[in-house]
């Protein structure tokens, strides 16, 4: 074969693929499809006018289309998007086809004064589509019908079984709330809570731990959330108000909540010294001063004493209830402590429990048992009338 020859055969070979490729695709060289997804739709006031535009190329060749809105209503904004970006024309492969989005909403002369409700009525919107060069032109429209809201029929909701805490300023205040998205599309919610100064508030889906600022609830449909409030260190008994709000394109649900706080119980038991040991003798009183304190933010009532003991030990309390006891303030109460009378010296422990309505402490004394003075005096004389005695033995064998 000549060289001509081969290069002959290696252009016709891809100009035979080509054909046959084309020989078995039966679309033409150019075609355009431009269609909204729904030709008419019904909405309510409250909603959002938004609308899927399909722009499909029919042909084999890549085509850019540019897109003009041809009707509208008077006094309205429209614009034509693809996600987030306004868009005039794009560009579509052969063969593939774009999905571009018309959203649309009235004119607001003041947007401080912007309401988001649209005006009830039917509305057409037109857009029409055509190649870049011109050679192919389609036009689609669509007809909105925006409705009123029915009377009584709350689009959104918020409710829960206990719309009232209450307890002590160290606890934490979980409310369970269930949100309700009785529309008929799927929805993102925002979170959010009105809290009293100094409060810590934050929302997490139930029965798990992370914390969310917005959930997805679908159509007709609802998810439950638990809004956890926690008051600051130094909460002062009262009542406290809360507002939960759930927000979303479709509307919006708020519920009022209440936490009462009851105050934190807290009693603390010592000596005025500090020191927790004593010494006593068998069958002796020995005194000490017991301190109690509250240190909690709720009164404490019908405080009582009670002691662990050796058998046989007495302890008496003076007084012997503290009937109530305000925040932040000290009780002295008097202690006397009686070992028994054949206690053994050595070191004991008694255990003194304070018991309050709700709260308590207790204190651990350490009694040393030392030997009766008496007995020192005994033990003495023995040791004096041994030695007399000794002497005199002495005294008397030394004659001999």
């Amino acid at each position: 074969m000549s060289l001509v020859a081969a290069i002959a055969a290696i252009n016709v070979v891809p100009a035979l693929r080509a054909a046959e490729a084309g020989a078995g695709d039966d679309r033409p060289g150019r075609g355009l499809t431009v269609a909204f997804q729904y030709s008419g739709i019904t909405i309510e006031a409250e909603d959002n006018v938004s609308v899927d535009l399909l722009v499909r190329n029919r042909g084999r060749s890549d085509e850019t289309v540019l897109l003009q809105v041809t009707d509208q209503p008077k006094d309205w904004e429209v614009e034509l998007k693809k996600y987030s970006s306004i868009v005039s024309g794009v560009f579509v492969a052969a063969g593939q086809e774009q999905t571009l989005s018309l959203s649309a909403k009235p004119k607001a002369p003041d947007r401080a004064q912007e309401t988001r409700k649209l005006p009830p009525g039917t509305y057409r919107f037109a857009v029409q589509a055509r190649t870049e060069d011109g050679a192919l032109t389609q036009n689609a429209a669509v007809r909105v019908t925006v409705r009123e809201k029915p009377k009584g029929k709350e689009r959104v909701n918020m409710d829960t079984t206990y719309p009232e805490l209450r307890g002590p300023a160290d606890d934490k205040f979980v409310f369970s709330l269930d949100v309700r998205n009785d529309t008929d599309q799927d929805a993102v919610f925002n979170f959010k809570a009105t809290a009293p100064p100094g409060w810590e508030t934050s929302f997490k889906p139930a029965y798990e731990q992370k914390q969310i600022a917005s959930l997805q609830i679908n159509a007709n449909s609802s998810k439950t959330v638990e809004l956890q409030v926690t008051p600051p260190y130094n909460a002062e008994a009262g009542e406290y108000e809360f507002r939960a709000e759930a927000a979303s394109p479709k509307g919006k649900a708020e519920k009022d909540l209440k936490v009462v706080i009851t105050g934190t119980h807290s009693i603390k038991a010592g000596t005025p010294t500090g020191l927790l040991s004593l010494v006593a003798e068998q069958g002796k009183k020995a005194n000490t001063s017991l301190i109690v304190h509250n240190k909690g933010s709720a009164p404490q009532g019908e405080i009582s004493f009670t002691a662990f003991k050796p058998e046989n030990w007495e302890v008496k309390f003076d007084p012997e209830k503290i009937n109530r006891l305000e925040p932040g303030a000290f009780k002295q109460v008097e202690m006397t402590l009686t070992p028994a009378a054949q206690a053994l010296v050595g070191d004991y422990a008694v255990n003194v429990q304070v018991q309050g309505e709700k709260a308590s402490d207790d204190v651990e004394f350490r009694v040393t048992i030392k030997a009766s003075t008496t007995w020192g005096w005994v033990g003495a004389a023995l040791i004096v009338i041994v030695i007399a005695g000794l002497a005199v033995a002495f005294k008397t064998l030394g004659r001999r």
